[in-house]
């Protein structure tokens, strides 16, 4: 792990604690908050290769285990084979919007719904990366077309100015350099390319109010969004850290984890985090970012 001196978004050295949690097997343990563009991120951070090997088998651990991720993205692989084409748009409105033709890439794909999404829509070629081989083994069972880089964004060095539209769900939270991953992002998008940001709010009510409620009670505030993290963005610095590497933005919006009542309560989480999983599907955690090059 190493210490962070300086902000991993504006650089600044204005720091101060905002949360920490111990648990054993995860990679961070604290978080610092930026007192100028008010980033919240790991510090100390692991390196790429405590991370890497964090990743490893990543869908086969916690909540995912616990929620049969696999099976009921199976499940969702069938249901896009039986929808018309129309009718994608209840899947992912972004990705069957602006992958109906041209080049598409899903950088860290997880467990590919999103790729398998793209290539249904009428996407021309279907690229992905990630860093877990299980997944990777997973989704090549169901995508045999895909072409899948298994490692870090920057070692698949893909040709400047490629891809017509980029996914990037859920997968900057989880970067050690965001400004220099982004970087990366714009110069392989197309002139005119679409790219797809997804990642939490850390100012998203249900974590201001788990956050108010830890302080009012005297307790140090814990760690909210997810243990694994690195960079937990607000609205504000989301979007400058897009517009701060070139990107135009398009549209910004909030929304809530897609998951169903009946899944979660079949699941194997605790009953704690079954309430926790519920409220995520009703209040809006998450934030959009629609950007173009």
């Amino acid at each position: 792990m190493n210490i962070v001196e300086n902000c991993p978004l504006c650089k600044s050295s204005e720091l101060a604690t905002y949360a920490m949690k111990y648990s054993a097997g995860f990679p961070h343990l604290s978080r610092t908050i930026c007192k100028k563009c008010n980033l919240v991120f790991a510090n100390p951070m692991a390196t790429n290769e405590e991370l890497n090997h964090f990743y490893a088998n990543y869908y086969e651990k916690g909540n995912f285990e616990a929620l049969e991720y696999k099976n009921k993205t199976t499940q969702l692989f069938n249901d896009i084979d039986g929808s018309s084409k129309e009718h994608l748009i209840q899947f992912d409105s972004n990705v069957a919007k602006y992958a109906q033709q041209g080049t598409f890439l899903d950088i860290g794909f997880g467990l590919g719904f999103q790729l398998y999404l793209a290539n249904k829509c009428g996407a021309n070629e279907i690229h992905g990366t990630e860093l877990d081989a299980d997944a990777i083994q997973f989704v090549q069972q169901h995508l045999g077309n895909a072409q899948i880089f298994h490692g870090e964004l920057s070692a698949a060095a893909y040709p400047e100015n490629y891809f017509d539209t980029i996914n990037l769900c859920h997968v900057i939270e989880h970067v050690i350099d965001p400004v220099d991953y982004m970087h990366e992002v714009y110069r392989i998008t197309k002139k005119g390319g679409v790219l797809i940001l997804s990642t939490p709010n850390i100012h998203a009510l249900p974590y201001k109010i788990f956050r108010t409620l830890n302080l009012l009670t005297h307790k140090v505030p814990l760690i909210v969004d997810g243990l694994e993290h690195t960079v937990i963005f607000n609205k504000s610095n989301l979007r400058l850290l897009a517009e701060q590497v070139g990107f135009k933005v398009l549209r910004q919006y909030s929304e809530s984890v897609n998951d169903s009542f009946k899944n979660i309560f079949n699941s194997n989480l605790s009953f704690k985090k079954k309430v926790v999983r519920y409220v995520q599907t009703k209040l809006k955690i998450n934030q959009v970012l629609v950007l173009t090059k």
